[in-house]
């Protein structure tokens, strides 16, 4: 297959998951696995970018640029000349469609803005990168050019001069690198609101028109959308990265209310996650969490990694200033009942009604309560499970007993 300017299309997916489920992690490592084969780029939009407001323009001139960036880092000699050119290219646009005279862009200045790395040629982790990235957080690369422009640079000669600067860079870091495909995968685009989702991913053609693999993150809240559908005609793959059911589904009607039951297998994947944390800083988990704790620290997660690993940081604080050397179910209770003081301080009654709405239909219902539903799920309150073939909804533990 090809684009729409005759080159030939690579693999280009979308990956997504709940805030905390590992994409991040999951997008690293697939860079590392494939960093032999492919010269891969690994592009932080979250932290380049305003991503609330970010369009085309934005993702697309942070992309040629974190390309250029992470060559340059590896020890390659991109042509400095090809990304100039792709700048200019730019600024011409922005010039001649939004009429702002004299409007140009400093290659030097926004090029320091683009968190950008050639995986493979650093052994960095992504946790290292990420504390690197808030020294950048400050300056975002931000175009502020109009959406309703978008379809202006689908013409095909804004296309071919835009666009075609950008192949030119990547054709040009590909031949660098030995003949390796280049593969892009862009972090931090899952913080977009699902609208700007929809008009990234869905409504138009250009985040698929780079001359190389391509993988984004993209918000779950999008993935569950109607619209969403429209990205399969675009993209290879729409996945998600789902969140490990600690808990069997539930039944829906009046019987939501009932106790869960736990999932044995998916609990002990989150175990083994603890474990391997442990024996890797030489402890023995028995003596660091009673077994019956740990279980209850992983149901009490609603599978979401992160929440586990902040309820295990959060368990040893307060172990440690009860002088006591191991952490029980005692300490874990505390820490769920403090947390959920929290939570029962940010729902509002619209919030628990449309929780006790998805319970009780099994699925999410759309229409005027989309936008709360979304908050729902990017809080965490709601939680998306995939169960093959299915796709189900529960609220997330801490939350459950307030409604």
């Amino acid at each position: 297959m090809q684009n729409s300017l005759g080159q030939p299309n690579l693999y280009k997916a979308l990956l997504t998951g709940h805030v905390g489920s590992g994409k991040s992690s999951e997008l690293f490592r697939l860079g590392q696995e494939l960093a032999n084969d492919f010269f891969v780029i690994w592009f932080d939009a979250e932290t380049t970018l305003a991503t609330e407001t970010a369009n085309h323009f934005d993702v697309l001139l942070a992309m040629g640029l974190a390309v250029h960036a992470a060559a340059y880092a590896a020890g390659l000699e991109p042509e400095e000349s090809r990304v100039k050119e792709f700048v200019r290219s730019f600024a011409k646009f922005v010039r001649k469609f939004e009429n702002r005279k004299g409007f140009s862009l400093r290659f030097d200045q926004i090029l320091k803005q683009v968190v950008a790395l050639a995986l493979g040629a650093f052994g960095v982790s992504p946790t290292v990168m990420s504390a690197a990235d808030a020294t950048l957080g400050a300056t975002r690369l931000e175009l502020k050019v109009g959406d309703d422009l978008v379809r202006t640079l689908e013409l095909p000669a804004n296309r071919r001069e835009i666009i075609g600067a950008l192949n030119r860079i990547i054709e040009g870091v590909q031949r660098q690198a030995v003949g390796k495909p280049v593969l892009i995968i862009t972090d931090g685009l899952d913080k977009v609101p699902p609208n700007r989702a929809r008009q990234l991913f869905a409504d138009s053609t250009l985040l698929t028109e780079p001359a190389c693999a391509l993988v984004y993150a993209a918000p779950i809240e999008f993935y569950h959308r109607l619209t969403a559908g429209q990205v399969t005609n675009l993209f290879d793959e729409y996945r998600i990265l789902p969140n490990p059911a600690v808990h069997k589904r539930p039944p829906t009607g009046e019987n939501w209310k009932i106790e869960r039951a736990g999932n044995e297998g998916e609990i002990e994947v989150m175990r083994k996650v603890i474990i391997k944390r442990l024996t890797a800083h030489q402890k023995v988990p028995e003596e660091v969490i009673t077994p019956q704790a740990l279980t209850l620290m992983i149901q009490t997660s609603g599978g979401v990694m992160r929440e586990l690993i902040r309820s295990f940081r959060d368990a040893a604080t307060f172990a440690q200033l009860l002088g006591k050397m191991q952490i029980d179910e005692a300490i874990v209770r505390e820490g769920i009942d403090q947390q959920r003081q929290v939570t029962a301080s940010r729902l509002t009654m619209p919030h628990i009604e449309a929780l006790r709405r998805v319970l009780q239909h099994g699925a999410l219902n759309g229409g005027q309560q989309e936008t709360m539903e979304d908050d729902l799920m990017r809080g965490l309150f709601l939680l998306s499970y995939q169960d093959a073939p299915h796709s189900w909804f529960d609220v997330h533990p801490n939350v459950l007993l307030l409604l």
